[in-house]
C-alpha cells in the first residue's frame, strides 16, 4: 500500500515536470533576450606626445594653451603673481555679461558721476593710465569699454564697475563668483583695474582667460581697434598692442611694479598644414625687451613644440560588449582621428558613446567617439568586432532568471 502511494507521488510529480517543461521549453525557445550595454575603455593615463615642447621664459608665470577649456601648458611660478591690467579683461567680461552689446550698438548711457570725477583726477595726479571724464557727461557702454581696454585707462574701469554693480564691493563679490564659475581657481581679483597687487594668478589660468575674452566678439574686435573715438570727440590710441613679433594680438599689455610686465595674446597660425590659435600670458617679464625676446623664442619653437598626433587609432578597441551568456566583442574604431597636440603633454582623450546591442553580425555600427580641441570636433564610428549570436537552447532552459524576465517583458510590450 506505502509503495503504491510512492508510485502515484512519483507519477504525478513527473507529470508535472513534463508540464512545466512542456510550458516552460516554448519559453525558453521563444522569450527575447535583454540587450547588452556597453563599457567603454579608459584612455591610458600614461598617453603623451613625443618630443619636446615650446620654449618658455622661467621667470614669472606662463602659461600657453589651444582653448579655454584646455589645459594650459605652465612654466615658471605656480603660486599667483600680480597681474596688472589683465584685471580688467575681468571687469569687461563680467560688465558684458550682465550688460550684453548686440553687433554694431553703443549700448546704455553711462553718466559721470562725482565720484568718476574724482577717480579720473586720482589717476591722473598718480600718473597712471587715465582718460578724461568730465561730471554730468556720458559715455555709452561701447566707449567705456574701449577706453577701459586699448587706452587701460583706469578711471573707466572703476567707472564700468559702480555702473554695472553699484559698487566696487559688489564687482569684486561677483567677480569672484564668476573665476569659481569658470574654472580660474588660481586668479583673485583685488580692485577691478588690477593695480592692486592683490589682485593675482597664474600664466596658466590667465592663459584660458585669454581664450574665454577672445571668445567675446566685442572684446576680441575692441583690443583688435587701433584708435577709438567717442561720439563727443575724444580719441584714444590702443596702448596694449604688441609689436614685438609680426603676427601676435595683445589682448592686454601692461606694468605695474609689483606686477612687471605683463602680456595676454593670441596669436593665429599654421602647424602641419593646421590653422590653429594660441592663447599665452605671460606674467612678471623684467622689461619690455625681455618679453620680446621671450615672445619670439616661444614663437620660434612652436613649429617643433606641436604636431598632429593620432588620437583615435583605427582598429583600436574604445569599448567591450559581455553578455550574460559569455559572449564577447570589441568596439574598435572605423577610422583614425588627428589633432594638434602639444608635445610632452597627454594626448586628448576621446568622449566614447555606445549603444546597447542584442544579437547582431560582425562590422555593425555600435557607437561612436568623438575627440574635441578648442572648437574643433571630429568623430568616428565603432563597429563591433565580433559577432553576437543566440546562446541556444540548452543556456536559455538553465537560466530562467534571464529568460522568464525577458519573455514578461515581450507579452506587456503587446
Amino acid at each position: 500500500m506505502a509503495r503504491r502511494e510512492r508510485n502515484r507521488v512519483v507519477v504525478a510529480a513527473v507529470a508535472v515536470l513534463i508540464l512545466a517543461a512542456g510550458v516552460y521549453g516554448p519559453i525558453a525557445l521563444l522569450a527575447p533576450l535583454p540587450d547588452t550595454p556597453g563599457t567603454a575603455i579608459p584612455a591610458p593615463a600614461d598617453a603623451v606626445v613625443e618630443g619636446t615642447g615650446p620654449v618658455l621664459p622661467a621667470a614669472g608665470s606662463t602659461g600657453v594653451t589651444l582653448d579655454a577649456s584646455s589645459p594650459a601648458i605652465a612654466a615658471g611660478s605656480t603660486d599667483p603673481v600680480p597681474m596688472a591690467a589683465t584685471a580688467k579683461l575681468i571687469t569687461a567680461l563680467l560688465v558684458l555679461e550682465r550688460y550684453p552689446l548686440t553687433e554694431g550698438r553703443p549700448g546704455p548711457a553711462i553718466p559721470v558721476t562725482a565720484d568718476d570725477y574724482a577717480a579720473y583726477s586720482r589717476y591722473q595726479a598718480e600718473g597712471t593710465r587715465s582718460v578724461r571724464v568730465v561730471t554730468g557727461d556720458q559715455w555709452s557702454e561701447r566707449e567705456a569699454l574701449q577706453a577701459m581696454l586699448i587706452a587701460s585707462s583706469n578711471n573707466h574701469a572703476e567707472m564700468l564697475a559702480r555702473w554695472a554693480f553699484g559698487s566696487e564691493e559688489e564687482y569684486l563679490s561677483a567677480a569672484a563668483a564668476w573665476l569659481t564659475a569658470n574654472g580660474l581657481d588660481s586668479t583673485r581679483v583685488a580692485d577691478s583695474t588690477g593695480l592692486s597687487p592683490d589682485s593675482v594668478g597664474t600664466g596658466a589660468d590667465l592663459a584660458r582667460l585669454a581664450a574665454i575674452a577672445m571668445a567675446d566678439p566685442l572684446i576680441a574686435e575692441i583690443v583688435a581697434t587701433p584708435r577709438a573715438t567717442t561720439l563727443r570727440g575724444v580719441t584714444f590710441d590702443n596702448t596694449i598692442a604688441y609689436s614685438g613679433a609680426q603676427g601676435v594680438l595683445g589682448i592686454s599689455r601692461s606694468y605695474t611694479d609689483e606686477a612687471g610686465v605683463c602680456l595676454l595674446f593670441a596669436y593665429p597660425t599654421t602647424i602641419s598644414d593646421q590653422p590653429v590659435t594660441i592663447y599665452g600670458a605671460f606674467l612678471g617679464e623684467p622689461s619690455y625687451d625681455q618679453l620680446a625676446i621671450d615672445v619670439n623664442s616661444f614663437i620660434g619653437s612652436l613649429p617643433s613644440a606641436m604636431q598632429l598626433a593620432e588620437v583615435v587609432a583605427a582598429g583600436t578597441a574604445y569599448g567591450t560588449y559581455s553578455t550574460a551568456w559569455g559572449a564577447s566583442s570589441a568596439a574598435v574604431a572605423s577610422e583614425s582621428l588627428y589633432a594638434l597636440a602639444w608635445n610632452g603633454q597627454p594626448l586628448p582623450a576621446g568622449e566614447v558613446e555606445l549603444d546597447e546591442v542584442g544579437f547582431i553580425r560582425t562590422g555593425r555600427n555600435v557607437g561612436r567617439i568623438t575627440v574635441t580641441i578648442g572648437t574643433l570636433e571630429q568623430t568616428t564610428i565603432l563597429t563591433n568586432d565580433r559577432a553576437i549570436g543566440d546562446p541556444g537552447l540548452i543556456w536559455r532552459l538553465f537560466n530562467p532568471g534571464v529568460v522568464v524576465p525577458g519573455f514578461i517583458g515581450m507579452l506587456s510590450d503587446r
